[in-house]
């Protein structure tokens, strides 16, 4: 779990899942005054720390980890903390935020299932592991529900635009900025695909465009959605300023991200899917209909 799963999904609220209630009793905002240092670091884990984060995740899932669990639980943070696994340890910090923050607690609950299938896809890590061991004792009955997604659940095409308009002026003229910005992903059943987008720009008589696209091959590694980028073109194309206009190739690069597929709310509950870059904000696009224009 190296990534803050928290902060993802809350950035990405727009597209949240759904889950049950909770039945646990009330969030978790009860102090715990046993702040003994486990491990020296930038910051040091306290036992507090661990037993936040626990009862953050406790809470969220309707679970309660047993003694062997809880110790285990424990030493996972231990060991990232002792081999510097900075990724782990700026998750845990980032989601130890959410501790006493009830209606954010409540938000994200609502995302029961997103976390949960998040946690199937990084089953090599201990504390993943340990969520699902818990999760899937207390709720059997959910297991089938929330399987591990895969490639072929991204087979399909997805979407997102957005646009501001310029004012029209009683003469009939446009005053002012307009923009429009659309990304469109197309995703084959062997995970090939094709990732378009393209941004304009218009100011007076003036229209800047920049275009990006992607061919490559998607695989999944664990919690990490890889883009492995074989090739492609950026285009920059300026209306005013023809000396700016070029195109170029892109290099082969390989990316990693964080993802998960979640319902929008706003889209009559279809599938969104959604990436997370280093400051946890999200990219989600929509699934497309077969017959969508």
């Amino acid at each position: 779990m190296v990534f803050s799963l928290l902060a993802a999904i809350s950035t990405g609220s727009a597209c949240q899942g759904i889950g049950g209630k909770p039945n646990q009793g009330s969030s978790p905002t009860e102090p715990n005054s046993a702040n003994e240092q486990l491990v020296a670091g930038q910051p040091p884990l306290t036992r507090t720390m661990v037993s936040h984060y626990r009862s953050i995740y406790e809470w969220l899932l309707d679970i309660k980890l047993n003694d062997q669990q809880t110790r285990r639980f424990q030493m996972a943070l231990v060991n990232a903390w002792k081999e510097n696994d900075t990724e782990t340890i700026q998750q845990t910090v980032s989601d130890l935020k959410y501790y006493g923050q009830k209606e954010e607690l409540e938000t994200l609950h609502q995302s029961q299932n997103t976390f949960i299938e998040a946690f199937r896809r990084d089953i090599s890590n201990e504390i993943s592991k340990i969520f699902i061991e818990a999760f899937d004792a207390a709720h059997p009955e959910m297991v089938a529900g929330t399987p591990a997604k895969k490639i072929s659940d991204l087979t399909g095409t997805w979407r997102k635009s957005d646009a501001v308009i310029a004012e029209k002026t009683s003469s009939g003229t446009m005053m002012g900025v307009s923009y429009t910005d659309s990304e469109i992903l197309e995703v084959s059943p062997d995970g090939k695909f094709k990732h378009v987008k393209v941004h304009s720009h218009y100011s007076g008589n003036c229209s800047e465009t920049f275009g990006i696209t992607e061919y490559g091959t998607f695989f999944v590694e664990g919690s990490k959605l890889v883009w492995h980028i074989e090739s492609g073109s950026t285009l920059n194309k300026d209306a005013c300023r023809p000396a700016l206009n070029k195109q170029t190739h892109i290099k082969p690069r390989t990316e990693r991200f964080t993802w998960n597929m979640v319902s929008n709310p706003n889209n009559n509950n279809e599938p969104s899917l959604c990436w997370y870059k280093a400051d946890n904000s999200a990219i989600c696009l929509d699934k497309q209909q077969n017959n969508a224009k």
